[in-house]
């Protein structure tokens, strides 16, 4: 509907809240409503779908969004380590142009304006590998992408934010702790470290980007391990090397589903044939009222699927009581799962065989009961499941094919489907391609969460090396005179590299609670899941420790092996 203009969703809800309370039963096993959903939100929600069957959820953009701040985060803060780090260096220079005459605001534009140009190159930089790695974004996310700075005028603005974001966040404090210098001890080289930014600031941003460092590692960890357990997680039905072809459902076409069926089965490289609503599993959930041996309805709703009586061998169901379905064009039959039993409180399944079932008008006995399987993603829970035939719901023919000759068999198939049914569009898909795609959104994160861990992860290390390096010149005539009075290589590096794990250390315990909250969280979206373990952690630490060691020990090893004459010849 085309709203007029000021009228908003929440005044349609009013009135339509009226309407269901009036009309609708109110208490009833199936929770009947209406939704407003606008027009611009068909693109990212996820839960309605859109004509194009492709939705890119708004948690997957908050995802990257979340993951993209990370990074930002990690480079500032390794920027603004380096450059107070590098404070003392340039002292005499600060000295020099404050005694010709500079003032304090002076100084802090001229830094903060170095701190610009960096951006402005990195950006440049970052455009041009944003242009490269175009063919990777577009494989991942399946859509076409571009990148233009002027056709598209959203980059543009939000590259010059950045811009002025990251310059200000890098830039404004090592500005204002240069600036700040005393131009007496400036030129005399006696600026202290601590006046240079302070160790404690330093240590507490290394802290800040190991534990960003270590959430992402969680959480790369623990998104992999559940995409591989849903992918080699039984549904409890075979996927594999099923087609699903779109029949035509008008009366006349309908008159043709057995002569096709016929054609397709005499094909080399099919197995088996079966007409059908849907698989069994499916995001297309039809549930209504039913009752159980009683005229009184149940309290809760059956999943309904329609197919015929090859649709078990075709796609692998198991019985655990009873029969399959016979054939037959119209309703006269049942065959339910273990859930709706469970939910009848019915124990053995053989107790349900011969009870009657009435639904939407059909009435008929349970004739068997299959196996339980996943009728939808791993996100739900199994439903209550009932399945009869009916021709009149038929839409689907799913075929199972040989893998060896699928795509002459296909091809095959396409010829004889657009000779059977000349003014119908041939489309076909597979099972285990529609399974997938339910999980796309975690699929893509998974990849994201491994390039950025890894990009992360080479940060912290070039952050670490520039850190330890100034640390270890800063120690240089500390280290000579440790040596004169015998201290030894490995002694030296160990006490260099003491601090650093500590920090790591630190920073993993600060890192756990928040890794934890946030995984749970994306883990509890899904009702078939992995149990999240200690180990995802464990590693993170060992990760972080890892880097920590061969950064420092790299580092510190070239200055413990430092001839201690030439740190102490001026002494």
């Amino acid at each position: 509907m085309l709203l007029k203009n000021g009228i908003t969703i929440d005044q349609l809800n009013r009135p339509l809240a009226q309407f269901i309370t009036k009309h609708y039963v109110e208490k009833g096993p199936g929770k009947e409503g209406h939704w407003f959903q606008p027009l611009n939100n068909i693109h990212h929600n996820g839960e309605y779908g859109n004509f194009a069957g492709s939705v890119t959820p708004y948690k997957q953009l908050i995802g990257i969004g979340i993951i993209g701040l990370f990074l930002l985060l990690t480079a500032c803060i390794n920027f603004v380590n380096l450059a107070t780090a590098q404070a003392i260096s340039r002292s005499k220079e600060v000295g020099v142009r404050k005694v010709m005459g500079s003032r304090r605001d002076q100084l802090i534009w001229q830094f903060l304006s170095e701190t610009t140009l960096i951006t402005i190159i990195a950006l440049l930089l970052a455009c041009v590998l944003a242009e490269l790695a175009l063919p990777g974004m577009e494989s991942l996310f399946g859509a076409n992408t571009s990148f233009s700075l002027f056709g598209h005028p959203i980059i543009f603005i939000f590259l010059l934010v950045m811009l002025v974001l990251v310059s200000f966040l890098a830039g404004l404090y090592p500005a204002m702790i240069m600036s700040g210098f005393s131009p007496a001890l400036a030129i005399k080289n006696k600026v202290s470290t601590t006046k240079s930014g302070g160790v404690g600031l330093r240590k507490t941003l290394v802290v800040v980007q190991f534990a960003i460092t270590a959430i992402l590692i969680v959480s790369t960890l623990v998104v992999i391990k559940q995409m591989s357990y849903i992918r080699d997680k039984s549904l409890g039905f075979d996927t594999k090397a099923i087609a699903l072809i779109n029949v035509p459902t008008d009366s006349l076409s309908k008159l043709k589903y057995n002569s096709f069926r016929d054609e397709i089965l005499k094909k080399t490289g099919v197995n088996r044939v079966s007409f059908c609503s849907e698989a069994p599993s499916s995001g297309n959930n039809s549930e209504t009222n039913f009752s159980y041996n009683s005229s009184k309805d149940a309290d809760f709703q059956v999943n309904i699927k329609t197919a015929d009586e090859d649709y078990f061998e075709t796609f692998g169901l198991q019985l655990v009581a009873g029969k399959e379905l016979s054939k037959s064009d119209t309703t006269k039959e049942f065959v339910v799962n273990e859930t709706l039993l469970k939910k009848l409180n019915v124990s053995n399944p053989n107790e349900a065989l011969g009870k009657m079932i009435n639904l939407s008008g059909r009435k008929g006995p349970v004739v068997g009961v299959v196996k339980d399987f996943n009728n939808s993603s791993l996100r739900d829970a199994i439903s209550p499941i009932a399945i009869f035939s009916n021709l009149n719901n038929y839409h689907t023919m799913a075929i199972k094919l040989e893998s060896k000759e699928m795509v002459s068999t296909l091809k095959s198939i396409e010829n004889t489907f657009n000779h059977t049914f000349p003014e119908s569009i041939y489309s076909v898909k597979f099972i285990d391609d529609q399974i997938a795609s339910y999980y796309q959104t975690e699929r893509i994160m998974g990849v994201l969460f491994k390039v950025f861990a890894g990009v992360v992860i080479f940060i912290s290390f070039i952050g670490l090396f520039g850190l330890i390096s100034f640390i270890a010149t800063q120690r240089t005539k500390e280290i000579a005179i440790r040596k004169v009075l015998g201290a030894s290589n490995f002694e030296l590096i160990k006490m260099l590299n003491s601090t650093f794990l500590w920090m790591v250390l630190i920073a993993n315990m600060v890192a756990w609670p928040v890794a934890y909250i946030f995984i749970s969280k994306w883990l509890a979206s899904f009702q078939y899941r992995i149990d999240l373990s200690i180990w995802p952690f464990i590693i993170a630490m060992f990760i972080s420790m890892v880097i920590t060691l061969v950064t420092v020990t790299l580092r510190s090893y070239n200055a413990a092996r430092a001839n201690t004459i030439d740190a102490l010849k001026y002494e």
